[in-house]
């Protein structure tokens, strides 16, 4: 069995406002006793056969070119990457330069997510980016001109600064350039970070639930007319690019984390790592907490993990990953999204409708075993 590997870098040249993810701005000085840590960890799962990377932050280009090639040695000299693994790494515009994009593509890297977030400098700035739109733009062709044919950008929807007319912009920017896939995610308050901060003392107010519905649904149709099919509920790919990283956390196959805080999931256990560096850089790297998911706890996941994906979940794969039928497990959740048109079926796979996709989070709710 091919495990996907997610590798977590935690530093960031400056956090972003609205970020609560693991990680450090200002600390270029544990690079490398960082990566020797990482080196420690992985040989705790040396040999381990792998079908996708995943190196995420973050800012994983924010290492330098020589850092980078060594980081791609420690999982090529610890993990037995397939053949056609998938193998993808974050990439910040503003981080980039041509040297860092050849130690990408000369380490086997042949997938790459940029954080553009927009192409409109005020929405920029309001959520704290370093870059500006045009440093976008310019990173995105410098990865083509490196030999990157899979390209992912990230767009970000929900900014309190945006306009109907501003996304279209950027979405039109987005398209204009040689990339293969787009991740929109709506921007999140998160309790703790300064953009939150500046929510609850009245700075701004978000922007209304209606209006942006209707901007995803915008988004949505003009990602179709140019040739991204929506595959997942913020997922968008040309065909033939849908990021099999991700679907492995979606069809709830096994993966395994290393880094600050990386979770991993194996042989029906959830574990997480330290997330207090001290600890990680002198060996301590696991939290020692570990979550043994029962069978319903693994029904649960199934379905809503899966409902994530437009192509929805198949009776069959769950028949034969639980012995059971779906119908006499979820009978009437499944009845229920059925008549009232959020789900359809079409054989034997249950999939959200459009509508289900939009008001997903309270569906999901009712698969919860």
């Amino acid at each position: 069995m091919h495990r996907g590997l997610y590798v977590h870098i935690p530093f960031c040249v400056r956090k972003c406002r609205y970020c609560d993810f693991t990680s450090f701005s200002g600390a270029d000085s544990r690079f490398d006793a960082y990566l020797s840590a990482l080196e420690a960890e992985a040989g705790e799962y040396r040999g381990a056969d792998i079908g996708t990377v995943f190196i995420g932050g973050g800012t994983p280009s924010i290492l330098s070119a020589e850092q980078l090639t060594r980081l791609f040695h420690i999982i090529s000299a610890n993990f037995n990457l397939t053949d056609t693994a998938e193998f993808t790494v974050e990439a910040n515009p503003g981080t980039l330069t041509p040297q860092k994009a050849a130690a990408l593509k000369n380490g086997g890297v042949n997938r790459v997510s940029m954080g553009a977030q927009s192409f409109n400098d005020t929405e920029l700035k309001f959520l704290g980016r370093i870059h500006d739109a045009q440093t976008a733009y310019e990173s995105a062709a410098l990865l083509h001109k490196s030999g990157f044919n899979n390209i992912n950008i990230d767009i970000m929807t929900s900014v309190p600064a945006q306009t109907r007319e501003s996304l279209l912009e950027t979405l039109k920017t987005a398209v204009s350039l040689p990339i293969t896939h787009i991740s929109a995610y709506s921007l999140i308050l998160e309790k703790g970070t300064p953009l939150c901060d500046d929510y609850k003392n009245g700075k701004f107010a978000p922007l209304d639930d209606d209006f942006d519905r209707d901007n995803f649904d915008m988004l949505t149709d003009f990602l179709e007319t140019a040739g991204f099919h929506r595959y997942e509920i913020s997922n968008f790919a040309k065909d033939g690019y849908e990021c099999a990283h991700n679907k492995k956390y979606w069809r709830c196959e096994e993966y395994i984390g290393i880094g600050l805080a990386a979770h991993s999931y194996i042989d029906g256990a959830r574990f997480y790592n330290t997330s207090d560096m001290e600890s990680y850089l002198n060996g301590d790297f696991h939290s020692g907490d570990v979550e043994r998911l029962s069978v319903s706890d693994m029904m649960s996941e199934f379905m809503m993990m899966g409902l994530r994906m437009t192509r929805g979940v198949s009776a069959d794969d769950f028949f034969k990953r639980f012995s059971r039928s779906i119908i006499s497990v979820y009978e009437k959740p499944l009845k229920k999204f059925l008549q009232n048109g959020l789900m359809h079926e079409k054989n034997g796979r249950y999939m959200l409708s459009r509508r289900g996709l939009d008001v997903s989070n309270s569906i999901m709710c009712e698969f919860i075993l």
